[in-house]
């Protein structure tokens, strides 16, 4: 997502193996601000995984409020970018879902947990006036 003042904030799929980022019409990101170089810097993909470098540019590039150099550094969800002094952005992992695994059965004969009785819950203990008093009543309803 990235935020520039008086514009609503874009939101870019970055599904290429190296995404340019600048002012310039042939980036894969175009920043029309005066603050931001041409090709003001860049973002590499290695697998999964997303790193950022500046391209030396006239007004620099943040990580997380970091100035950074010429060299990769690797993006976490949610981490902060500024592109000049007026650009921000955030950087945001999406991840891909697809079906949910098949549950697998267990093969005929193969070893299963033990089942297990669940306790009962225990019983109230009984006032031993109020038994004596039931027995009495007891008693002396046979007579």
């Amino acid at each position: 997502m990235v935020e520039v003042p008086g514009e609503p904030a874009k939101h870019y799929f970055l599904n290429g193996d190296r995404i340019s980022i600048g002012r310039e019409a042939g980036n894969a990101i175009t920043i029309g601000e005066d603050t931001i170089s041409s090709r003001h810097c860049y973002l590499q993909r290695s697998g999964t995984r997303f790193q950022i470098v500046d391209n030396g540019s006239t007004n620099g590039t943040g990580l997380n409020g970091e100035p950074l150099d010429r060299e990769l550094h690797e993006l976490r969800n949610g981490d902060r970018l500024s592109f000049g002094p007026d650009v921000k952005a955030r950087f945001i992992r999406v991840i891909e879902v697809g079906e949910p695994p098949k549950k697998q059965i267990p093969e005929s004969g193969s070893v299963t947990r033990k089942l297990v009785k669940p306790k009962s819950p225990e019983r109230p203990s009984i006032n031993p006036v109020a038994a004596a008093v039931a027995k009495a009543s007891r008693q002396s309803g046979k007579r």
